[in-house]
């Protein structure tokens, strides 16, 4: 099916939504960039640790931050409709390795994690025991679980454990003034895209501890869509750095994601942005306020400031030991620079010269979406398979 619901997309973004509603991004306008400068380059010092003697007091906090994340766990309760049979389910909490930078309501990192009741693994076979446990990010608007519920209910009816958090800026940890997922400003994009990797390393570790404490060998697979997949990769690059999460128990499942910032200008979100507002005034070099700008100098702006976001620039090789990556061929989301430029970085993670499995559908992102869903689960179950063999 050809990109035919990207193109209705972008055409109700256009037409319908009105230039000034709260239905657009960033219709606050640029917002506190000099604080998310801050906040990616204290994700990008954790993620690349190069010097450990450059540390600044600053980033050093975060590291520890980040290990001694203490999850408040709710009452073990049955998993609600339509995650399948013999399901249990808990919700916790745990506070944000960066809640200094974050807004109230998304202080508190939360996610829900499913398991069944009856493991498959269980037996007195010999077999060393292994925790599967698969981290599912969001796509675009997926403040809670509609999308990645299906998915789940798949992977548990395979022995798979599921996380699902919730990203800052997302369900219930969005601000109160914040329309639905559409974030109001551009540094809110920019917390949001570097807060998320770090929290899903602390998730990711201390889910290991609990995994060994039980007696498991936990292998993870971070996997998401659009959205979600730029999150999952950014993630598999922070936890290179965390040596008690190895290579060898971290898969990708990347499905549909954009590796850079492109979406915001070339692919289909673009027709949703509050260009009029972003015209009127914006921070140049050096703190100055330029007003008013052209739509292509306030395009070029965006992408100067998300640019050190971009997945290429925070490679860290030998983080993965297996990777798959999904794409739409006519995908008018993610831009015409992204689909390729994806598995040349995944590529460029995996250890020991693995290859990333890639398959690629005919149609648009959203068409994928909603018409390959089906492919997502069996994709990730590829990834752990691909683990297991490495």
């Amino acid at each position: 099916m050809p990109a035919i619901l990207d193109r209705v997309f972008e055409f109700v973004g256009t037409r319908v939504t009105p230039r000034r509603s709260p239905a657009r991004f960033f219709c606050d306008g640029w917002g506190d960039l000099a604080l998310a400068r801050d906040v990616t380059r204290r994700a990008r010092a954790y993620v690349k640790r190069e010097d450990a003697t450059k540390i600044e007091p600053h980033d050093a906090r975060l590291f520890e931050a980040v290990r001694d994340v203490n999850i408040v766990w709710g009452p073990e309760t049955r998993a609600e409709k339509g995650y399948g049979v013999d399901v249990r389910r808990w919700d916790a909490t745990f506070a944000s390795p960066m809640a200094d930078a974050l807004p109230e309501e998304s202080k508190l990192v939360r996610f829900a994690r499913l398991r069944r009741a009856t493991r498959l693994d269980d037996g007195d076979d010999g077999r060393d025991k292994k925790r599967r446990i698969a981290v599912l990010l969001p796509c675009t608007g997926d403040m809670y679980e509609w999308f990645r519920r299906g998915i789940a209910r798949e992977l548990l009816a395979e022995g798979v454990d599921c996380v699902i958090p919730t990203i800052a800026y997302y369900g219930e940890r969005k601000p109160a003034k914040q329309w639905r997922h559409v974030l109001t400003t551009v540094a809110d994009a920019k917390i949001q895209l570097s807060v998320t990797p770090i929290e899903m390393v602390a998730l990711t570790r201390a889910l290991k501890t609990e995994a060994e404490r039980e007696g498991y060998a936990a292998e993870f697979c971070l996997a998401g869509v659009s959205l979600g997949g730029t999150m999952s990769s950014l993630t598999a690059c922070a936890l290179a750095s965390e040596r008690e999460v190895p290579s060898s128990a971290v898969a990708v499942c990347c499905v549909a994601g954009a590796a850079d910032c492109y979406p915001y200008v070339e692919g289909s979100i673009e027709t949703r942005l509050s260009w009029d507002v972003l015209c009127e005034a914006a921070e140049e070099e050096g703190g100055e306020l330029v007003t008013p700008l052209t739509k292509t100098r306030a395009k070029e702006r965006l992408l100067e400031i998300m640019e050190d976001l971009d997945m290429t620039h925070l490679l860290v090789e030998d983080s993965v030991n297996a990777a798959v990556c999904l794409t739409a061929d006519q995908d008018r989301f993610v831009g015409p620079r992204a689909n390729s430029k994806v598995p040349a970085a995944l590529q460029k993670m995996l250890s020991n010269g693995k290859k990333v499995w890639r398959e690629e559908f005919h149609g648009g992102h959203l068409s994928f979406l909603f018409g390959h869903k089906h492919a997502i689960a069996p994709s990730i179950k590829r990834a752990f398979d691909m683990l297991d063999q490495s």
